[in-house]
C-alpha cells in the first residue's frame, strides 16, 4: 500500500534574487491524506456538553435539541455518545453509550430545557468523566462544548479541566453562540486541549455547526502528527503559523537553533493541514541551495502504522536575473496577506483590551484596507465600524470584537487562484 499522505513543500518564490542583505523567504507545508489510501473510519467517543442555563432559552435550546437529534442519526453503532447538560448545576442526560438505540437517545434529549445559571467547569469535568469510561487509542477522543453566557467564578478550573483533556488524548471544540460569552476563556478551553473554538452569530447556525464538526471528526484518518523543520546554517525560522483548516500562530518550539517543531495533531480526508513558515534566508551566490528539510511523524490508528514518515527538502534559487525573481507563487502570496489581515486584528484586539485606542484603531483600520483588498468587503466594515466604535466609545462592541476574532480566521478557507490574483 502507499504512502497514507501527500506531503508538499513549496517557497512563495521559485527563484530569489542576489542580495548582500538578509531577506525573507515563505515556506507553505501542506500534509493532506491520500484519498485513494484513506482508511476505514475510526469510530468516535463524543461528550457534548451543553450550556442549558435560563438566556439559552427560546430558539437557541430548541436547535441544540434538533442538533443533537441530528448528531444521533449522523453517528454509527460503534461510535460513542454522551451528553451532559450543565446550568449553576450538571445533569447526565445521556451517559456514555453506543449510538444504537437512537429513539430512546432522542426521547432523552427532550430533558433539555432551560433553567438557571451557568458554570461551565462542572459541565467539562462530567463530560471528561464519561469520555474517559471509553478512551483508548481505537477511537477519536472528543467534547464538544456550546455555551452562550459567563462562566462565573471558575475560569481556573475551566482551564485545568482542559489541560486535564490534553493529557489524556481529549480535545475540546468550544462554541459560542450569541454575544454575551466570554471569548477568552472559551479560546483558552480550546487552546489548552489542543482543539478549536469558534463563533455561531445566530441561533439558526447552531444545528450546521454541530453538523460540521462531526463531520470533521468523522472524517480524521491521520493522528498525532508532528512536523520538524530543520535549518541550513544561517537559516533562521521567525514565525510558523498553521493556516488550513484556520489561521492560527503556533509558537513553534525550536529543538534546536537549526530546527522547529510543531504539534499538529490529526489531518482529516478533506483538508488536512497547511503551515506557513516565515524563514530568514542568508546571503548567497548565485545557484541552487537545501535550506530546509522537513519531515512529517504520524499514526494512522485504523491501520495500525505508527511512526510513518514522510520527507521533503526546500531547495531555492538565487539569481541575479531580476525578471525571474519578480515572479511569485500567487497563492502562497495570498495566503501570507491574509496572515498579515489576521494579525493586524489580532495586535487590535490586544491594543483595545489594554487601553491603548489609538494604536487599536490604527490597526484595525489598517486591517479593513488588507481586508478589502482580498475582497472580504463584509469583514473590512466590521474593522472600519469597530474603529469608529473605539474612537468614538472608547470600547469595541462584543458582537464586532467576536466576527472580527474568528472570522478573521477563516480567511484561508476562501483561497485566491492563479486567475484571481492581481499583480
Amino acid at each position: 500500500m502507499g504512502k497514507s499522505v501527500e506531503f508538499t513543500c513549496r517557497t512563495n518564490k521559485e527563484v530569489f534574487p542576489v542580495s548582500s542583505a538578509a531577506q525573507l523567504g515563505y515556506v507553505l507545508i501542506e500534509a493532506k491524506p491520500r484519498l485513494a489510501n484513506v482508511p476505514t473510519r475510526t469510530p468516535l467517543n463524543l461528550s457534548l456538553v451543553l450550556d442549558r442555563s435560563g438566556s439559552m432559552k427560546g430558539k437557541k435550546i430548541e436547535n441544540v435539541r434538533e442538533a443533537v437529534c441530528q448528531i444521533i442519526d449522523r453517528l454509527n453503532e460503534d461510535d460513542i455518545l454522551s451528553v451532559v447538560a450543565f446550568n449553576d448545576a450538571v445533569e447526565l442526560l445521556i451517559p456514555a453509550q453506543p449510538v444504537t438505540r437512537r429513539d430512546e437517545l432522542k426521547n432523552l434529549v427532550k430533558d433539555l430545557v432551560h433553567r438557571g445559571g451557568t458554570a461551565i467547569s462542572k459541565g467539562m469535568e462530567l463530560g471528561l468523566a464519561e469520555l474517559n469510561k471509553h478512551n483508548g487509542g481505537e477511537r477519536i477522543n472528543r467534547m464538544l462544548l456550546l455555551t452562550d453566557g459567563e462562566t462565573y467564578g471558575d475560569e481556573d478550573d475551566c482551564c485545568i479541566l482542559a489541560k486535564q483533556a490534553a493529557s489524556d488524548g481529549i480535545a475540546v471544540t468550544a462554541l459560542g453562540v450569541g454575544d454575551e460569552w466570554n471569548e477568552e476563556i472559551v479560546d483558552a478551553i480550546a487552546n489548552y486541549s489542543s482543539g478549536k473554538s469558534d463563533y455561531i452569530e445566530s441561533p439558526e447556525d447552531i444545528v450546521r455547526f454541530f453538523a460540521d464538526e462531526v463531520r470533521e471528526m468523522q472524517s480524521i484518518v491521520v493522528q498525532n502528527a508532528e512536523m520538524t523543520m530543520r535549518l541550513a546554517e544561517g537559516v533562521t525560522s521567525r514565525r510558523v503559523f498553521r493556516v488550513i483548516p484556520m489561521i492560527s500562530d503556533l509558537g513553534a518550539a525550536p529543538l534546536s537553533e537549526h530546527a522547529v517543531t510543531v504539534q499538529l495533531g490529526e489531518l482529516n480526508e478533506t483538508t488536512g493541514q497547511s503551515l506557513l513558515v516565515e524563514l530568514a534566508l542568508p546571503v548567497r551566490p548565485v545557484g541552487k541551495f537545501r535550506i530546509a528539510q522537513v519531515e512529517l511523524d504520524y499514526d494512522v490508528l485504523s491501520e495500525g502504522k505508527f511512526g510513518e514518515r514522510e520527507r521533503a527538502d526546500v531547495v531555492i534559487q538565487f539569481s541575479e536575473d531580476a525578471n525571474l525573481s519578480k515572479k511569485i507563487q500567487p497563492d502562497i502570496m495570498n495566503i501570507v496577506e491574509k496572515v498579515t489581515a489576521f494579525n493586524l486584528q489580532t495586535r487590535a484586539l490586544n491594543d483595545a483590551a489594554g487601553g491603548n485606542i489609538q494604536a487599536a484603531t490604527q490597526k484595525l483600520r489598517a486591517a479593513a484596507t488588507r481586508l478589502l483588498n482580498l475582497g472580504e468587503a463584509e469583514l473590512a466594515d466590521s474593522a472600519l465600524t469597530e474603529a469608529d466604535n473605539l474612537e468614538r466609545q472608547g470600547k469595541m462592541s462584543s458582537s464586532g470584537t467576536k466576527k472580527l476574532r474568528y472570522e478573521t480566521r477563516k480567511l484561508t478557507q476562501r483561497l485566491v487562484t492563479q486567475d484571481d490574483y492581481i499583480y
